[in-house]
């Protein structure tokens, strides 16, 4: 039987040091509820390395090396120098989270261009999946549609965007291009009834999961630190939108992880 693959969570985050949280804590408790794969994403060049450690240190992780698009005003070319001597460690998988956000100011929209393709370029010369964080105000698609006219432009084929919480219409302009849509615990929100839509219409074929972990915890315990074990009601909330058994989710986003992320 499949177990759950996390495709996108943060072992490398501060808080999880501030509330004495463990990483062999995390890992203990989600094999309980069927998780026996991780990857620990960097957000900037000390979280990146801190993700290539934990796939060193631990059988079940692997990780993402990269710089997020909100840093990437505040970088220099040796912090991508860094990232990219980190996209040769063993058992990276992915240069990510890289992206296009225009969320609280498009201030940089220009330099985070640049960046995601410098970055996309390291992906591309490591033959690496390119693990996308695109957010936009609301009501707008901008940062989505410079993203996809990025990623088409440089002919990137193996892509993940990271944390999807929009509708259908949107998810399918990636989908058509053969990209995978993570759903995270937004899709358990009060609320996310554009979100449910998009997973109801969207091929399993087309969709992976993740945890973003700690943050978006799903529902029973929004508003409680998010782990890598809450993923089981992401699965769940899945499986009864599509009308699913449960196990067939694991199954086909775990094989759709794993193909994504080039891992047997």
């Amino acid at each position: 039987m499949a177990r759950i693959f996390d495709t996108h969570t943060h072992f490398n985050d501060p808080k999880y040091k501030e509330l004495g949280i463990t990483t062999e804590e995390i890992i203990k408790e989600a094999k309980l509820v069927g998780v026996d794969r991780f990857c620990c994403v960097g957000y900037d060049v000390p979280s990146s390395k801190q993700a290539a450690k934990y796939a060193l240190k631990y059988d079940e992780v692997y990780g993402a090396v990269g710089i997020h698009p909100n840093e990437a005003h505040a970088i220099n070319q040796s912090d991508l120098e860094e990232i990219e001597v980190l996209a040769h460690a063993n058992k990276i998988v992915a240069i990510g989270e890289i992206g296009l956000d225009y969320y609280y100011t498009r201030d940089y929209v220009e330099i985070q261009k640049e960046v995601l393709k410098k970055q996309i370029k390291i992906a591309l010369e490591n033959n690496l999946t390119v693990m996308m964080h695109i957010r936009d105000e609301d009501g707008k698609v901008d940062a989505y549609n410079d993203a996809l006219e990025i990623l088409v432009k440089m002919k990137v084929k193996n892509v993940i965007i990271h944390c999807f919480t929009r509708g259908y219409e949107l998810a399918k302009k990636f989908v058509d291009k053969g990209y995978y849509i993570s759903i995270p615990g937004v899709i358990t929100f009060k609320g996310a009834e554009e979100l449910q839509d998009a997973v109801k219409k969207l091929s399993l074929n087309n969709i992976v999961v993740e945890t973003d972990a700690p943050y978006l915890t799903p529902v029973p315990n929004r508003g409680k630190v998010n782990t890598s074990k809450e993923i089981i009601y992401t699965v769940n909330e899945i499986a009864k939108i599509k009308n699913l058994n449960k196990h067939d989710v694991i199954d086909i986003t775990s094989r759709n992880a794993k193909k994504a992320f080039k891992i047997d």
